[in-house]
């Protein structure tokens, strides 16, 4: 069933645990992703990028994943991920989308806090919700980079001025992570988090989720995170089941079966550290 993001994280928010929020990139990671959350009884957010959208085709990737959310019996929202534009934004919301996220990060404050008023506005304007974002959250979603290094780690009262003077719903403050895999052991800042966590009121994004040790995950949840993405996990899985898969198999429905169980087993542990398993 097809819901708000806001709905689902507020829930979460109150009972203590945190909404896993899927990249998908092919409808096999779109299948694994929503298959395994119903078999769970979990509530997932289903979000892709521009870039994907685009590399997919915009309008058969939105109706191929609003369709497979609507049919399956958990709460699923379906979330555009990583706009930099209000152009895909407005167009998003056109075609079903139930939460977006604008990126103005690598803005000058007072601009990210014009064009994530700007895509508040137009998300509550047909039931949708809003997420920004503050920080230098860097490496590289989906091939595009997303670093910006002057910006630095979220200032916990500039976050609180983003928040308080867009409307937005949600917050994605960075705190060290980076999207992509991690060469190295990330160094999150907790005592950052907790002072983002006493100032502000709505949901916490975590970024940068894949790779991330699970003891983190854990902690992140419990000093305030509601929201933990995650992308480039499923993706290598899918990679490293076909390149061993398409051997031996030719035929596709058959190689997507065996591609589905892997991301199915990424999608199921990050269900499990989010403690969302049951919460249907």
């Amino acid at each position: 069933m097809l819901e708000s993001a806001i709905d689902l994280l507020l829930r979460a928010k109150k009972k203590g645990y945190a909404i896993c929020a899927f990249n998908f990139h092919n409808l096999e990671i779109l299948q694994a992703i929503l298959e395994t959350a119903e078999t769970e009884k979990a509530p997932v957010i289903l979000q892709i990028t521009p870039t994907y959208l685009e590399k997919i085709g915009a309008t058969a990737a939105a109706a191929m994943a609003r369709d497979a959310a609507t049919a399956v019996k958990v709460p699923v929202a379906l979330h555009l991920d990583h706009s930099e534009s209000l152009n895909w934004i407005i167009w998003a919301l056109a075609h079903g989308f139930t939460s977006i996220m604008v990126d103005g990060s690598k803005l000058p404050l007072q601009e990210n806090i014009a064009l994530s008023t700007q895509a508040a506005y137009a998300a509550h304007s047909v039931g949708a919700s809003s997420e920004a974002e503050i920080g230098s959250i860097g490496g590289v979603e989906d091939s595009v980079e997303t670093s910006n290094a002057c910006n630095g780690l979220a200032d916990p009262y500039q976050a609180l001025k983003l928040v308080e003077e867009t409307g937005i719903d949600t917050l994605a403050p960075a705190l060290g992570t980076a999207h992509g895999m991690y060469t190295s052991t990330p160094n999150i800042d907790f005592e950052r988090l907790e002072k983002i966590r006493t100032l502000i009121q709505v949901p916490l994004v975590l970024h940068g989720g894949s790779g991330i040790p699970d003891a983190m995950i854990k902690e992140s949840i419990a000093k305030g995170i509601t929201k933990v993405n995650i992308g480039t996990e499923l993706k290598v899985a899918w990679a490293k089941s076909m390149s061993a898969t398409i051997i031996r198999e030719t035929e596709p429905w058959k190689a997507a079966l065996e591609v589905r169980q892997a991301v199915a087993k990424v999608v199921k542990h990050k269900l499990y550290l989010c403690d969302s398993i049951g919460k249907a």
